[in-house]
């Protein structure tokens, strides 16, 4: 009877050891599997807004102007904003607007488009996505003397990455280049002969809500 009871009290030792040690792994792997992150796609959807700034390069191709207006390509403070919505995960339509400046010794220079654009992400658990769009832009160059203004179309080309912050919210590391074509060219407010196309490029850091 003694070494009867002796042996139940260790086989009950050893049930309450091993309950000790496997429940709490199994309580670990179940709350390791609930806190896996949801996939990017999850949280792309609704509304799309993004707001962002950074630098912009601005260039002119202008034969026979004679102007230093855009003579080189020039940096100043630039930036965009959009505002759409997903038609699916892996696709976003947006309105957008983006604007460069610089003002110095020389003239005061405006860069801004608008117009449609396409956010396309070929992975749909990836924040990595190509954009493309259409729409117009102006480009002013002024001084005490002279305002020369050229209005065109453009098309717009970029790449992004989103970096999820929160469930809705974003950083966006970007860069767009805009190119315009079949521009008209006014000096003080007459129409030119000679034609000023300008190009964007532009990158930075956005803000990101969808």
């Amino acid at each position: 009877m003694k070494v009867s009871h002796i042996h139940r009290t260790h086989l009950a030792l050893a049930a309450a050891l091993a309950a000790i040690v496997v429940l709490p792994v199994r309580a670990q792997a179940q709350q390791s599997t609930s806190a896996e992150p949801a996939p990017v796609q999850a949280t792309r959807g609704g509304l799309h807004f993004a707001l962002g700034v950074g630098s912009g390069s601005v260039g002119v191709t202008c034969p026979g102007c004679q102007t230093d207006f855009f003579e080189d390509r020039l940096a100043g403070l630039s930036g965009f904003v959009q505002l759409g919505g997903f038609l699916n995960p892996q696709l976003a339509l947006t309105a957008e607007f983006m604007a460069w400046m610089r003002n110095d010794d020389v003239a005061d220079r405006r860069v801004a488009a608008w117009g449609a654009a396409f956010l396309g992400y070929p992975s749909p658990t990836s924040g990595f996505f190509i954009k493309g769009g259409l729409g117009g832009i102006r480009a002013i160059a002024e001084d005490n003397q002279f305002l020369l203004q050229t209005d065109a179309w453009m098309a717009t080309t970029g790449i992004g990455y989103d970096i999820p912050v929160g469930d809705k919210v974003g950083m966006t590391a970007y860069a767009n280049y805009v190119r315009s074509f079949g521009a008209g060219t006014w000096l003080n407010g007459y129409s030119s002969d000679f034609v000023a196309t300008p190009n964007l490029l532009q990158f930075g850091a956005a803000l990101t809500v969808h």
